[in-house]
């Protein structure tokens, strides 16, 4: 099932389920709180090549972002957005750990913001 938009977008609709806005790729404008889904590096690593088992690893970096007003308040929502992530991630994703937190300018506008990989693995069928 190696359709990486097909991959990507039903990442986001169950990441939906941590009650934030999710995007399958890079937003020019995102409203946070958010989380947007890019590619990481490695992004499409081979698991198994040959006959009918190719197997094809696909890393994805998921970003979470929170509105900077107040430092405090801001760090706890994105604690809370971060928690959330991992209930809301269906079954059989690897993760690695959240980044520390730091601020960013995202569309003239600060964000305080972490980043997650995940991983998973699937078929490669040619599409």
């Amino acid at each position: 099932m190696a359709n990486f938009q097909t991959l990507r977008d039903d990442l986001a609709t169950a990441l939906a389920g941590a009650g934030r806005v999710s995007f399958a790729y890079p937003k020019e404008n995102p409203t946070a709180p958010a989380l947007v889904l890019v590619p990481s590096s490695p992004y499409v690593r081979p698991q198994a090549v040959g006959g009918l088992n190719n197997r094809i690893a696909v890393r994805l970096d998921l970003t979470a972002m929170v509105y900077v007003a107040d430092n405090q308040a801001a760090l706890a929502n994105l604690e809370t957005l971060m928690l959330a992530v991992f209930d809301a991630l269906p079954a059989g994703i690897s993760v690695d750990a959240w980044t520390q937190p730091i601020v960013e300018d995202v569309a003239n506008t600060k964000m305080l913001t972490s980043q997650l990989t995940l991983e998973l693995v699937t078929t490669n069928n040619g599409n």
